[in-house]
């Protein structure tokens, strides 16, 4: 059996009922099928301490998000997604990611229907609805209510590999397009290594993708003395700081 893999799915009050069982029972195919270890939770209390997870999914929800009644969502997936997951949502449970503030000027995805409400609610929330998955090496964002399907398949490519999801999509009859050529020409790195400084800086890099960064203004983001930055930055992520850059 491969390494084991922690994927949460967040059952926030409302959430609709067919996503997140049909999440377990798709992303519990993969990891049967590609014998990978994986620690499958369902969460409702988001108070509680938690370590980590490799990826957090934020299903869709049966009718209107309202953030009163999960006031802990928010710092919750602020914590994990600072200890290197991968925060996902569809359709409406974008409207906790923009809450958490991780978008962070980066072009995401809901329904189109709720584009006039998330925009007037977050002005600097960028939404382009036209698109079904908007994918990033920390945040994976679908579209509408059953874009949840979309975006399991985009977890399974991602930690168990393109034939992995291509079986599970052809398991469950449904279609495993590319709608978004974002992954074939974006570097989606490691964020699983455990170094919180390193990780601070990766995801200061995705937010500021195709600007002039240098390795000193990685190095000042870390807070980490030159030398050991670099040194503990190869280590996390396989690679020395020019050529992640």
């Amino acid at each position: 059996m491969e390494q084991s893999l922690s994927i949460a799915i967040l059952a926030y009050p409302g959430s609709l009922k067919s996503a997140v069982y049909g999440l377990q029972d798709i992303l519990g195919h993969a990891a049967r099928i590609s014998d990978t270890g994986m620690k499958l939770d369902l969460l409702e209390d988001f108070s509680a301490a938690v370590d980590r997870y490799d990826a957090v999914v934020l299903p869709p929800s049966a009718g209107t998000v309202r953030l009163e009644e999960v006031p802990a969502l928010p710092a919750f997936l602020q914590h994990l997604h600072g200890r290197g997951a991968v925060v996902c949502s569809a359709c409406t449970g974008l409207t906790f990611v923009a809450a958490a503030g991780l978008a962070e000027g980066r072009k995401v995805t809901t329904h189109w229907g709720l584009e006039q409400r998330l925009s007037a609610a977050y002005p600097d929330l960028r939404l382009d609805t036209d698109r079904l998955l908007i994918e990033y090496s920390d945040l994976i964002t679908a579209g509408g209510l059953m874009a949840w399907v979309d975006l399991a398949l985009a977890l399974i490519e991602r930690f168990l590999g393109y034939p992995v999801a291509v079986a599970t999509a052809r398991h469950f009859i449904v279609d495993f397009r590319r709608r978004d050529q974002r992954r074939f020409r974006r570097f989606l790195p490691e964020l699983r290594h455990g170094d919180a400084s390193i990780l601070k800086v990766q995801h200061f890099l995705e937010t500021r993708s195709g600007d002039d960064v240098s390795v000193a203004d990685m190095v000042r983001t870390s807070g980490l003395p030159a030398r050991t930055f670099q040194r503990r930055f190869k280590l996390a992520t396989g690679l020395a700081p020019k050529q992640y850059l």
